[in-house]
């Protein structure tokens, strides 16, 4: 899955945009919307980002994915706040949830993780923080891989056909991704290592399309819902 999502914002329709500003879009929402205790301002932005989707051209499987799996997780969370502040909280609460998940989604489809390591890398103090993100990201996508092979590997066994043995292979399975793991990431850090590994990562010089027409627009954008959360 994040490797999919890695594909996919590289070869999104808008990914020569600079990332501050598609940062910028898709965070502020968010934390403006956390704010409101409304339904319209947050229905508003939902309706907003799912036409930028369209625009996009984002696969919407992979839109759904983020924003249900969000929005399914806080209205289990939020059952037993029925009774002590009320459906209309409630709701509020998973159309924020629903909110951010879709900005999220948006971020995530139309800019590369390497755009924005790439500036933080350009800044001094930022510079060990897109290393070590560098790093995590590699290391996630080392998890889904072993994660993908023993999957297949135990299912293929008919290892997850009853309730027992699907408790009992996703303890073995989640032992063994661990260990795997482990050991293919120190094969991993040796070779980089004999490969005279300075301690910090190198990223290509890349131009970005900077307008500050569509930065007065975003910023209008946020100052919109700003006034309707106030």
């Amino acid at each position: 899955m994040f490797r999919l999502i890695s594909i996919l914002s590289k070869n999104s329709k808008i990914v020569h945009i600079h990332p501050m500003e598609k940062i910028l879009l898709a965070v502020m929402p968010i934390i403006l919307m956390g704010f409101s205790n409304s339904i319209y301002p947050l229905i508003f932005n939902i309706l907003v980002f799912v036409m930028l989707h369209v625009v996009c051209k984002n696969p919407f499987n992979i839109v759904w994915k983020f924003t249900f799996a969000a929005a399914a997780f806080a209205s289990i969370s939020s059952i037993t706040l029925i009774f002590d502040y009320g459906g209309y909280y409630c709701l509020v609460l998973v159309l924020r949830t629903f909110s951010s998940g879709i900005c999220l989604s948006y971020l995530a489809l139309t800019t590369p993780m390497d755009d924005i390591l790439y500036l933080c890398s350009r800044n001094t103090y930022l510079r060990d923080v897109s290393d070590i993100a560098k790093s995590m990201e590699r290391f996630i996508m080392l998890i889904e891989d072993e994660y993908v092979v023993l999957y297949n590997a135990i299912k293929s066994r008919n290892g997850f056909s009853s309730l027992s043995l699907k408790i009992k292979n996703t303890g073995k399975m989640a032992g063994l991704l661990f260990v795997n793991t482990m050991k293919r990431w120190q094969d991993i850090k040796n070779a980089i290592n004999t490969r005279c590994y300075r301690g910090n990562m190198s990223y290509l010089q890349k131009e970005f399309d900077y307008s500050r027409g569509r930065v007065v627009l975003i910023l209008l954008y946020n100052g919109c819902l700003l006034y309707f959360v106030l």
